[in-house]
C-alpha cells in the first residue's frame, strides 16, 4: 500500500463500513504521487546521479 489511508479505505470496503462506489471516490488520486519503482537490476543500472540538493523549511 502507499500509505495508511488507502489500506484504511481498503479495510473500510472489506468490513462492509463503506460502499464500493465510496471505496472508489475516496482512493481516487487527488494530486499526483509520482511513484516510480524498478523492478530489475538492469533496470536500476540504467539510472545516473545528476544532482542533490537540500531544502530548508
Amino acid at each position: 500500500m502507499a500509505d495508511d489511508t488507502i489500506f484504511n479505505y481498503v479495510q473500510s470496503y472489506t468490513d462492509g463500513e463503506i460502499s464500493r462506489a465510496a471505496f472508489w471516490e475516496l482512493a481516487r488520486f487527488k494530486h499526483p504521487t509520482h511513484q516510480i519503482s524498478f523492478h530489475t537490476a538492469r533496470a536500476l543500472a540504467a539510472l545516473t546521479f545528476e544532482r542533490s540538493y537540500e531544502v530548508h523549511v
